[in-house]
């Protein structure tokens, strides 16, 4: 790895101090009025630097997430974060395909991403389908060119390319990137299972949904499986203690919080190698977990749901 590292990761320890504890979060849960959660959370360093009105959550939120991914832009040292910034491109083609064929004229892309918004517009607007990118090419010639298009095969076709993509872009060299992607679309990939099983979707529904680019291949083939089977067939694996407890109790949001907290710790156990991108991938892992855990609170609190509910799902964070 570079010795650019090296600064980087030394600028990422004194800005660590300002990650969010539990006890943060948990205080934020007790809120009991929108108002109140609304002032924990800018007290909590949320919007920090600029003027917001009175509970605009989203303007919050989404300033928050544009910090993030200007964030993974600056610290991305030779390219060793593109697979993350990635994820924000095909997020943003996602959403621009999907406004094009409803009509719509322009959509806002607040995220920039490894590429940006602009230029995946150029894409789309391009009739010359050679000069397209690899894999952006694939899912804008099969949502323009395709017939009887859906926003489920916008949504199944664009994050298949996605995850070929970002494997694409992973160095051969950097094991730990690629078991976390992996180890990600896995986790996918069986919550769209056990989820299409349990509400009776088709098996063609499973088939066209399952990304299929992990450690877990024919996952289709186990639809009609009993649950004992699914199990059997994922033991020894990494998923299984996360999927068994999800089978057994069918509590799926569970199986959310404990996928995401396994992938954080796979960055946590290496974020003292002051020589390698994990400190920042695990710095950006855990501003991204707060957003998430901050944004499942506000919706408890605006839906009053109660705090010990809205605790089961929060996720672990880094502090």
């Amino acid at each position: 790895m570079s010795d650019k590292f090296i600064y980087q990761n030394a600028r990422i320890k004194s800005m660590e101090v300002k990650l969010l504890s539990t006890q943060s979060m948990l205080r934020l849960s007790e809120c009991e009025s929108l108002d109140a959660a609304f002032r924990t959370l800018l007290d909590m360093g949320f919007a920090a630097g600029i003027s917001v009105d009175n509970c605009d959550f989203d303007s919050v939120f989404e300033y928050e997430e544009q910090k993030t991914v200007a964030f993974l832009n600056e610290f991305n040292v030779d390219g060793a974060l593109n697979a993350f910034l990635l994820q924000y491109d095909f997020l943003a083609l996602k959403a621009l395909l999907k406004a094009k064929l409803t009509g719509k004229d322009s959509t806002n892309v607040p995220y920039e991403g490894l590429y940006g918004a602009d230029s995946i517009k150029g894409w789309i607007a391009e009739e010359d389908e050679e000069k397209l990118p690899p894999y952006f090419k694939d899912v804008i010639v099969g949502v323009l060119k395709g017939a009887n298009v859906t926003p489920h095969y916008v949504d199944s076709l664009t994050d298949k390319k996605m995850y070929e993509c970002i494997f694409a872009s992973i160095k051969k060299q950097n094991k730990l990137m690629r078991q976390y992607f992996t180890r990600k679309a896995d986790f996918a990939d069986l919550l769209t299972l056990m989820r299409a099983r349990k509400l009776g979707l088709s098996k063609q529904f499973v088939q066209e949904s399952l990304l299929g680019v992990g450690e877990l291949k024919g996952l289709d083939a186990l639809y009609e499986a009993t649950d004992e089977q699914l199990k059997d067939r994922l033991k020894g694996t990494a998923y299984y203690d996360i999927a068994a407890k999800a089978l057994d109790d069918g509590k799926f949001a569970a199986y959310e919080v404990a996928a995401d907290n396994a992938l954080l710790r796979m960055w946590r156990a290496e974020r003292d190698d002051m020589f390698s991108e994990a400190p920042i991938v695990c710095y950006y892992l855990s501003r991204c977990t707060e957003i998430k855990v901050a944004k499942l609170i506000i919706s408890g609190v605006k839906n009053g749901v109660k705090p010990e509910i809205i605790r089961e799902r929060m996720r672990d964070l880094y502090a």
